[in-house]
């Protein structure tokens, strides 16, 4: 998960309404009264997707946070059996599956794409602001 969807998420969930017993809502039109009323989203492959959009980031399934999570305690030396506990495998092996170690290089590569999405995505809310429409997103190198 990139510091970008995190602080999406994180933002949202502080920014809830706390009058609704969900994080992730929106309205429904009733379709015998045509009453708008608010209702959880049923559907976390469209909630991750709307997300996704909302962060500019390519959009992924939900089950690859499980893969994420996994690897970044692995990678954190965290103990296998830790791990199975928190996925709730019964067998090490299913475990194991879900582990993709990344090393230095690709944390390295990680940290460039969400340094330069950060500079783009201060730009754009700048122009947005200013009530420039929408940005032209560019990335800047050095």
């Amino acid at each position: 998960m990139t510091q970008r969807l995190f602080e999406i998420l994180a933002r949202r969930y502080s920014s809830r309404d706390v009058t609704k017993p969900w994080v992730f809502w929106r309205f429904n039109v009733d379709q015998d009264t045509g009453e708008r009323k608010a209702a959880p989203f049923k559907d976390r492959r469209e909630l991750i997707k709307n997300l996704c959009n909302r962060a500019g980031v390519r959009h992924f399934r939900f089950h690859a946070l499980r893969h994420s999570g996994a690897s970044i305690m692995d990678n954190q030396n965290v103990p296998m059996g830790a791990i199975q506990r928190i996925l709730g495998h019964e067998n090490r092996t299913t475990t194991e599956i879900y582990l993709h170690s990344i090393g230095e290089t690709e944390r390295e590569a990680i940290s460039a794409y969400e340094n330069a999405i950060q500079k783009v995505s201060h730009k754009s809310h700048t122009e947005m602001d200013k009530g420039l429409g929408q940005p032209t997103q560019t990335i800047v190198t050095t």
